[in-house]
């Protein structure tokens, strides 16, 4: 599989790029002028609301369907695209989303041949992310971006992007742990507290003090609401604990062991100054804010499955490696797809979390590498 992208054309960035902007076009047209969105909808919405100062957590079913659950910052954010009419910005939209992921893959510190295969191998998942006009491409690059700026010794842009992803997906401060590994700290930290204040209050741009305030404290009321939710309707860890072990596990539980066993690798501080270490934990980031996530939706894979190709990048390629990659590009990157055969989707897929199922081997496998690498085995290898 992967000798395809060896051929010249296929690993031509102007090639790919080509055809992520011809998808992005295609979903845009689609939507647009054939089918709506209702993501889309809940977000354009959302700035009105705020200007109306009526509450951002309502159902509003003449509007859209579902509730909105992003921060009241978001609309503000996001009010130079919600100010378009609708049409125009929901075009927008698709390219904005699909250019953001592209470049955040083009900056990580992978070889040219690493980025050829995460990007087509990854292909139908941003599919999927903005054929919903979700957010969650512009979700993965954010911890890309925090790397990136952590790279360059800027806490300041770090912290900056950290914040941003917390005002639209929480789960997005995951990405925070990285700070352990690098210097300047302190001012990391305060950074995090000037961009939450600037944040929290950029909606004043928009409404009132006393508005604003009543919204956050929708909004927390929601959150909460939004996470007692049926646990058989996840694609995530959580589904797979209750069907393989116990239902009765609360997701306190399950979330508690998944954040323990992902602290545990900050034990070896010896290669806290390693890339591959760094760049391990930053797939280990980007999957688990997904498999650990007890309200995840098939569109947020594009998060963990390009976790997944920064661990293929870095890690060593045993057979069981290759068995692991094989399987999520089948049964989560292809099983949602026309390509998969529907009788085995609706049988076995859908009722066994296999789309989650490779995902959480992969992250549980990459927490085994960091902890049992060392220099002499030469088992991974510096990006």
């Amino acid at each position: 599989m992967l000798e395809f992208f060896k051929k010249p054309l296929f690993s031509d960035f102007r090639f790919i790029f080509g055809v992520i902007a011809a998808l992005a076009l295609f979903i845009s047209i689609r939507t647009v002028f054939i089918s709506q969105s209702n993501n889309y909808l809940i977000f354009y919405h959302t700035l009105d609301h705020l200007v109306e100062g009526t509450d951002l957590y309502a159902k509003y079913p003449a509007e859209y369907e579902d509730r909105n659950h992003y921060a009241p910052s978001f609309g503000a954010l996001f009010s130079p695209i919600f100010a378009l009419p609708y049409s125009v910005g929901l075009f927008v939209w698709h390219f904005l989303f699909a250019a953001v992921w592209v470049y955040a893959i083009y900056r990580l510190p992978l070889t040219h041949r690493q980025k050829v295969v995460c990007y087509w191998f990854c292909l139908h998942e941003l599919f999927t992310a903005l054929a919903n006009s979700q957010t969650n491409p512009l979700i993965t690059a954010i911890p890309i971006f925090t790397f990136l700026s952590f790279e360059k010794r800027q806490p300041l842009w770090a912290a900056f992007f950290l914040i941003l992803g917390f005002n639209i997906k929480i789960y997005s401060l995951v990405g925070g742990a990285l700070f352990l590994l690098y210097p300047q700290k302190g001012k990391f930290l305060l950074s995090m507290i000037g961009w939450a204040v600037v944040m929290a209050l950029f909606p004043l741009l928009f409404t009132t003090p006393s508005s604003l305030l009543w919204q956050y404290q929708n909004w927390l009321t929601e959150l909460l609401n939004k996470n007692d939710v049926d646990k058989w309707v996840n694609t995530s860890t959580h589904r797979l604990v209750h069907q393989t072990i116990s239902p009765d596990i609360s997701g306190s539980v399950i979330i508690g062991v998944g954040v323990v066993i992902f602290c545990s690798v900050f034990v070896h501080v010896r290669h806290y100054g390693e890339r591959w270490f760094r760049l391990l934990l930053l797939a280990s980031v980007l999957i688990f804010q997904v498999i650990f996530n007890p309200v995840a939706e098939s569109p947020a894979y594009i998060i963990a499955v390009t976790g997944v190709m920064i661990w293929w990048s870095v890690g060593p390629k045993t057979w069981y490696d290759r068995v692991l990659l094989i399987s999520c590009f089948v049964f989560t990157v292809l099983s949602p797809s026309d390509l998969f055969p529907k009788t085995l989707r609706d049988e076995f897929v859908r009722p066994y979390v296999l789309k989650a199922l490779p995902c959480v081997l992969i992250w549980f496998r990459l927490i085994y590498l960091v902890h049992t690498y060392t220099p002499e085995r030469q088992s991974l290898q510096s990006a």
